[in-house]
């Protein structure tokens, strides 16, 4: 049941993916918005990902809803976590950056200018609404089912191979190996996130901060999909297991280790919201004990004779007459 309700919706997700992108195109050509097309495919792609999973669980839960559809809970420590994960995902493609600046293979220049801010905010926005879709099908109905079908590790594991298959497989790298390796690791640390936290905020920041930072920042591409607005215009140079290649960081060998060391920041950030929300509340349990005293102590106290009575008088204030003589 379960594992069919998460194939079922994962199939919904490609068959979505395509009609977000086939309406955002005629949209776009409709009303001449292209620079608009990836953030209303991406849109479309959410709003279509959200009814499509909410109308999957009220058949298959006969209208009781069991599970949020987008695991975003409202808690005081929302923000919190998106930020902390925001800022893993920062630290993960700053560190993924460092072996090619540090080597003198990366080139950048500024692009600031007026004509650029408008492209800039847009592929921000788009990429703040394309992670939250892409977390919201893997991280999201269809992960919490496979999790009941065959446990969170291995729905971790097998949600983070196709996650990876699917950036990777439409626009294969020549070190595709290395591609697929990284991007499963991304894949299984922003399932971590999930498992750590029981929602998609810091996966949701995660993914957002190491693809825009990553993009828009630095204007390299993601995944081989570099048609962003960008802060910058940066081209790397060197051999092709440094750089990525025309892929991108994800194609490098050198990001594996960062996305590992990524892994073990995560766990350490996040260790007071999975006490707080992984863990089940602690209930009393056992029944209650009554030793009766030994009979020999029952019988010292039934002969022992009760306790005389001590009567306590008022205190009463000493009279003005008193206390006059006494300073005498």
């Amino acid at each position: 049941m379960h594992l069919a309700l998460c194939l079922i919706a994962l199939a919904w997700a490609g068959a979505a993916n395509i009609l977000a992108s086939k309406s955002a195109q005629g949209l776009s050509v409709r009303f001449h918005l292209g620079s608009f097309d990836a953030l209303i495919a991406a849109l479309f792609l959410l709003f279509l990902i959200v009814v499509g999973f909410h109308m999957l669980d009220w058949i298959a839960t006969r209208g009781r809803f069991e599970q949020e559809i987008l695991p975003l809970p409202r808690r005081g420590t929302a923000s919190a976590e998106w930020g902390a994960g925001a800022a893993i995902g920062w630290g993960l493609s700053l560190a993924a950056l460092l072996p090619l600046l540090l080597s003198a293979h990366l080139h950048a220049r500024l692009n600031l200018q007026a004509r650029n801010i408008i492209p800039i905010l847009i592929a921000f926005a788009t990429m703040l609404v394309a992670s939250l879709a892409e977390e919201a099908i893997f991280r999201g109905f269809a992960f919490r089912r496979l999790i009941q079908a065959i446990g969170p590790s291995w729905a971790a594991l097998l949600l983070s191979l196709l996650f990876a298959a699917v950036l990777v497989l439409p626009s294969p790298p020549a070190s595709m190996g290395i591609a697929l390796l990284n991007e499963t690791l991304f894949g299984v640390l922003l399932a971590s996130a999930w498992l750590r936290t029981h929602g998609l905020w810091a996966g949701w920041g995660l993914h957002f901060a190491r693809r825009a930072v990553t993009a828009v920042v630095f204007g390299l591409p993601v995944a081989g999909f570099g048609v962003f607005g960008s802060l910058s215009d940066t081209f790397a140079t060197g051999p092709r297991w440094l750089s990525g290649g025309d892929f991108g960081l994800d194609a490098a060998l050198l990001t594996a280790p960062v996305l590992l060391c990524g892994l073990a920041v995560l766990y350490r950030v996040t260790l007071r919201y999975a006490w707080d929300y992984t863990f089940p509340p602690l209930q009393p349990a056992g029944y209650a004990v009554t030793v009766a005293p030994p009979p020999a102590h029952a019988a010292m106290e039934k002969a022992a004779p009760p306790p005389p009575l001590v009567q306590i008088l008022p205190s009463t204030p000493r009279s003005p007459a008193l206390n006059s003589e006494k300073q005498d």
